[in-house]
């Protein structure tokens, strides 16, 4: 089944999503952000800056959980996050 949802409402609900796993120690993270990793050139640049902030909050908070277990999934999708958004900047470049 194919679900119709506007790209405004998908970038929403996946900022949603990723908010609902801050702090979770379960397998919930991983998940959430594998279904959002496949479609990150789908989100907008601000969909992308709003979950790069909720990570350096995170961060500053000390809310990524277990330090071996949970803290380096949260590291890798920052990363990921960091990656689109520079590949997009890299593009920009490149048309000009």
């Amino acid at each position: 089944m194919k679900i119709d949802i506007s790209q405004e409402d998908f970038g929403t609900l996946c900022i949603c999503a990723i908010r609902y796993c801050h702090g979770r120690q379960t397998y919930m993270p991983e998940l959430v952000q594998d279904i959002c990793k496949v479609r990150l050139k789908d989100l907008s640049e601000n969909d992308l800056n709003v979950m790069l902030e909720d990570c350096k909050f995170q961060e500053r908070m000390h809310l990524y959980g277990d330090e071996r277990i949970d803290k380096p999934g949260w590291l890798i999708w920052r990363t990921e996050i960091l990656n689109e958004l520079k590949r997009r900047e890299d593009e920009k470049i490149q048309e000009r």
